[in-house]
């Protein structure tokens, strides 16, 4: 008996030796794969403040750019409410200069001048 309980227990070492050498091994690569994590996290970190920085100076651009971008935008707008101003004032004067023609052609346009396109539009018919 002492011979079959000494093949199991050598049995026994065997099989726990073999088991404790994957143990090992998969420790080891366990060990390699946390070492190469280790260092990609560590570039990344690295990375970040740098990210940082360059999203931070493009949203103060694009800010700045925006900010710009209403700026024009007030000032075209100026720009169209004095062109519309000085355009109604030219339409004003228009229809006054010809209500004063209309009612009194005579003093705005000389006789000769007035022949001259009476005839004009007689021969362009």
């Amino acid at each position: 008996m002492d011979n079959n309980n000494s093949n199991i227990d050598n049995e026994q070492i065997r099989s726990l030796t073999c088991e404790l050498e994957l143990m090992r091994e998969r420790y080891g690569k366990l060990v390699d794969v946390h070492g190469q994590l280790q260092l990609q996290n560590s570039i990344l970190e690295e990375r970040i403040p740098s990210l940082v920085e360059t999203y931070s100076n493009e949203k103060n651009q694009l800010e700045q750019d925006l900010i710009d971008a209403k700026q024009k935008i007030i000032h075209l707008q100026d720009t169209i409410d004095d062109v519309k101003i000085e355009n109604q004032r030219y339409k004003d004067d228009c229809n006054l200069a010809v209500r004063l023609l209309q009612r009194h052609p005579n003093e705005f346009i000389s006789t000769t001048t007035l022949e001259h396109i009476q005839e004009q539009s007689k021969t362009n018919r």
